[in-house]
Order: structure tokens, then C-alpha cells, then sequence
């Protein structure tokens, strides 16, 4: 065969023979001298069966299918835990030949295990960012309702509203916010999967991709859809248990405990310091996204300075 088949492009020769050894055997005594095969007992010496494995040097090992089961833990020592674990039976079942195993596919994910327990790392704090702001926001909508009904709880509470069924229609209310956003995130997971396998991987790779979510992700994504809303309502049904009964009905009743005095400069003050305060913070904010992932995946620790 002329042309480079294996993996190591570098060492390996423009021009290769692949013969299967017990074959090359039986050519091997046809061809020789029939003089030598007369004289000696070459011949079956050679032909022996299991004769063959005696001139082995190099034995290539292949993981069970499918293989790339054994590659896609994100936690290298997994990865190497996995292939170790099953090329050392192996080694032990061949018994006491001295046999050294070089695992390349091994040796190069390697490399790339800082990058990616990084790349991890940040998607991580990405999404505790988008957790909290969630929180945030669901708490915000949940405190405005909460005050601006204060009189018709009080009215729900006169009328025999329990605390146990308050805490579940507010409970209620807020799941009612981050319902939608879960169920449209499943809905545009297949997609964003299929268009995502169609870019990384060819048909010639003889790999294919399972689009349905797993049992963790989906496990993930459900108790973030819990959580959220649990923690967000828990300050406003505080606040609105907070009030007695008449405070309130009486809705009118000022809250205020002492007098506020405000005094107005009527000139008009320059904008100019917080707009450009407002755009720092923001061309900072933006460039940490992008920047950050770019020093992990390169491992250039100046780029986060």
C-alpha cells in the first residue's frame, strides 16, 4: 500500500505490506529451498499451530464498543482510570512476556485536560452568574406583587387564608416565571445539538451522536428550575407574613416612621462621568468572556491579568 494510514503520520513509511502472519508462514515454506525442508524439520516447525504468535512484536489493542464511551468524561483521571483499567487485564492475561504499552489517544487527551477542566470551570461560573441573576429578577417581580396586593392578601387572610396556602401561591407564582424558560430550553436543546454535532463531527469518523439529553443534564437543569424559584420567594412571603391583619387592610396608612426631607438642585448636572463610568464597566464586562476562555485555552495566565 502506498500512502499513510496509521495515526503517527511523522514515523510511519510511505510504503507499507500488510500480510496476516499464519499466510505469510505457509508462503513462507512453499517458497524455500526444498533441500533445507528435506533435511530439516523446518518445515513443520513453522506450520505448527500457535506457531505464528512467536513472532509477534507488537500487539494492537482496541477498546470495547463503542469506543468513545471511554473518552467523553470531561475528568481526565476517569478517562485514564477507564483505559488503564481494561489494557492492564490485558496485559495481565498474556501472562510474563515483558510488554510495554504506549496508549497515544491517552497520552495526547493529556494535553488538552487543563483546557478543558478551564473551559468547565468557566461555563461554571457563567452559569452561577445566570442563576443569580435569575434569582434576582423573580425576587424583584415576586416583592412588587407582593406589595402592591397587600390589601387583597389581607382580605385572602381575613377570609381564612392559611400561612401554609399563602407560601404555596406565591410558590405557585414564581414557578409560573421559570416554567416556560425550562420548557422552552428542552425544546431548542435538540436543535442547538443537531447543529452542533453537525459542525464537530464528519460521517467519516464513524461516530454517532445521541441528541436525546441525558439522565444528568436533565437531572441539572430540573433542579435548577426548582431551586430558583424556591429562593426567590422566600423574602417576599417573609415580608407579606411580616404584616398583621390590619396593616394589611389599611392600605392608605402611612409606613413612613418620621418625616423625609428632600432637597433638589435645580442645575443640571453633567452626565458625562457615568455615562463613561457605564461603558468601562460594560466593555470590561463583555471582554471577560471572551478573554477568559481565550487564556484557558491557550494556558497564557497574562491575558486574565
Amino acid at each position: 500500500m502506498s500512502g499513510k494510514y496509521s495515526k503517527d503520520q511523522e514515523r510511519q513509511p510511505d510504503d507499507q505490506i500488510v500480510i496476516e502472519v499464519q499466510t505469510y508462514l505457509h508462503l513462507l515454506v512453499q517458497g524455500a529451498p526444498k533441500s533445507l525442508l528435506d533435511v530439516s524439520p523446518c518445515k513443520d516447525w513453522l506450520l505448527e499451530s500457535g506457531r505464528s504468535t512467536q513472532f509477534v512484536q507488537l500487539l494492537v489493542m482496541t477498546l470495547p464498543s463503542p469506543r468513545h464511551d471511554y473518552y467523553q468524561s470531561s475528568n481526565y483521571d476517569e478517562i485514564q482510570f477507564d483505559v488503564l483499567s481494561y489494557s492492564n487485564a490485558i496485559i495481565k492475561d498474556l501472562g510474563l512476556y515483558p510488554i510495554t504499552t504506549k496508549l497515544e489517544l491517552l497520552k495526547e487527551m493529556q494535553g488538552y485536560s487543563y483546557q478543558v477542566m478551564f473551559i468547565g470551570l468557566a461555563f461554571d461560573v457563567i452559569v452561577i452568574l445566570f442563576v443569580i441573576v435569575a434569582i434576582l429578577l423573580i425576587y424583584s417581580l415576586l416583592l412588587i406583587s407582593v406589595e402592591t396586593k397587600t390589601f387583597e392578601i389581607g382580605i385572602m387572610r381575613m377570609v381564612g387564608l392559611s400561612k401554609t396556602n399563602f407560601v404555596v401561591m406565591i410558590g405557585m407564582q414564581a414557578l409560573l416565571f421559570v416554567l416556560p424558560s425550562v420548557v422552552f430550553g428542552f425544546a431548542c436543546y435538540m436543535p442547538c445539538m443537531v447543529l452542533a454535532y453537525h459542525f464537530l463531527f464528519t460521517d467519516d469518523l464513524g461516530f454517532t451522536p445521541d441528541y436525546s439529553p441525558g439522565s444528568r443534564a436533565t437531572l441539572q437543569a430540573l433542579i435548577l428550575g426548582l431551586l430558583i424559584p424556591a429562593v426567590s420567594a422566600i423574602i417576599p412571603v417573609k415580608t407579606a407574613l411580616s404584616k398583621s391583619l390590619a396593616d394589611s387592610l389599611i392600605q392608605g396608612r402611612s409606613k413612613l416612621s418620621g418625616i423625609l426631607i428632600t432637597f433638589t438642585d435645580n442645575r443640571n448636572p453633567s452626565m458625562t462621568p457615568y455615562v463613561l463610568f457605564g461603558s468601562i464597566a460594560l466593555i470590561y464586562g463583555v471582554s471577560i468572556y471572551y478573554w477568559l476562555p481565550k487564556a484557558m485555552l491557550e494556558m497564557n495566565l497574562n491575558l486574565i491579568l
